[in-house]
């Protein structure tokens, strides 16, 4: 009997540990974001952003054409977003939860956890257009790979809102039943106890029980955000999504406001947090990928079995989905070996097909043949992944002219670094 109270006992301070330390982690990156409609209908959402770095800044980019005009904050980079307004009155934020699992598929575009706020503001003016963009992309989390592990609440000024949450390789929707709804830490589609009982818990139940019996208003938007700051408060905004109006107070400062429609009329810019009071705007630079470097190799088809070749692509990009550049090859069989060098030319179609086309000298190809000339040519799967490293499988055809012509038939495997 003493070895069996014992050992309980054991598991209850084992518990209570894992609960403390889950519950310090959770207060340490704890984020608040929920939304109020008032009598009136109009939408106001409020977030509390809490982490471990100073800093950030807010980005204005214009419509462009068929994406709206929206703003994002963001700490680690323009790809990194961690909430946002478009200029449709749709707002989605980001908050931290303690495991995530995604559906995949290599057959969808990769895109990383934060950049779903930006595509969403891009391409949504509804949470009805919104949700499916969740279902167009396989998403990746991973905190090793520097995309947190997070869920999304999408809102707009009709009233809605929804939290896109991963759950057991199954994304889950869950929709707003009252004229307000909330998200910390924990998901609220599979409620944990633990979870339940850390800080995450108590932010959300006093955001719930306040919206259930006080009249909505900015007001008590700002009060709720007071009352459920942490130490580590890095700002507090309030969204109004029928005005557009953003409202901003870095590390308990006067709120800052700006308008949306005035701020995107002036074109892409932004502004440092720290020091929104100097009302001194950044230039708005744009990230551009414009080489790519593809080493690559392959083995002989039809006919060409014997034949294997190793080589790399060095591309420039040349417009949307174009690129042009240098082929160099090396082939070996069992009877010759060769180099061949050209300028080639690529398309990517449908967001995943490559397709090229190049003029290639081929060098000590053949016995009586010295230097020759040929086209080389491309068709296969190239993923548009906005992760470092993609993967790259075609068909490559290599017609050569000598003293007769021949087909050169092969596989050919790669990966795409692209910088």
């Amino acid at each position: 009997m003493v070895e069996v109270t014992s050992i309980k006992n054991v598991m209850k301070a084992l518990f209570i540990c894992i609960l403390f330390l889950c519950s310090s982690s959770l207060k340490a990156h704890a984020c608040t974001v929920f939304q109020v409609t008032d009598e009136a209908g109009n939408v106001r959402c409020g977030r509390n952003f809490d982490w471990n770095k100073d800093g950030g800044t807010i980005w204005f980019i214009p419509a462009q054409a068929e994406d709206h005009g929206f703003l994002i904050i963001e700490q680690e980079g323009f790809d990194y977003p961690y909430e946002g307004m478009n200029d449709q009155g749709l707002f989605i934020a980001i908050a931290a939860v303690p495991k995530t699992k995604t559906p995949f598929s290599i057959l969808k575009q990769i895109r990383i956890s934060c950049e779903m706020v930006t595509i969403v503001l891009q391409r949504a003016g509804t949470v009805e257009q919104a949700i499916p963009l969740f279902h167009k992309y396989s998403i990746i989390f991973g905190t090793h790979l520097g995309y947190p592990l997070i869920h999304y609440m999408i809102v707009d000024k009709e009233c809605n809102s929804a939290i896109v949450e991963f759950v057991d390789k199954k994304m889950v929707v869950t929709r707003n039943e009252k004229k307000y709804q909330v998200m910390t830490n924990h998901y609220v589609s599979e409620t944990e106890t633990l979870l339940q009982t850390s800080n995450s818990g108590k932010r959300y139940a006093i955001i719930d029980e306040t919206c259930a019996k006080e009249k909505p208003s900015q007001e008590l938007v700002w009060k709720l955000l007071e009352e459920v700051s942490q130490k580590s408060t890095i700002w507090s905004n309030v969204y109004d999504l029928n005005d557009q109006y953003t409202y901003i107070s870095y590390k308990d400062e006067q709120p800052v406001v700006f308008s949306l429609k005035d701020q995107l009329y002036k074109g892409a810019h932004g502004y440092s947090l720290s020091n929104l009071d100097a009302a001194k705007s950044i230039n708005y630079l744009p990230k551009t990928q414009n080489f790519l470097f593809r080493p690559e190799a392959g083995f002989g088809l039809t006919g060409n079995a014997g034949i294997y070749h190793a080589g790399f692509r060095l591309l420039l990009n040349s417009g949307k989905n174009q690129r042009y550049g240098l082929d160099v090859t090396y082939f070996k069989s069992k009877d010759d070996e060769f180099v061949s060098a050209g300028i080639v030319l690529e398309q990517i179609l449908f967001g995943w097909l490559n397709s090229s086309i190049g003029t290639i000298g081929y060098f000590d190809y053949g016995k009586d043949n010295d230097k020759l000339f040929g086209i080389t040519s491309n068709l296969g799967w190239e993923p548009d992944n906005h992760i470092p490293i993609k993967p790259f499988v075609t068909w490559r055809n290599d017609i050569i002219f000598g003293s007769k012509i021949e087909n050169v038939n092969s596989i050919s495997i790669g990966f795409d670094f692209v910088f």
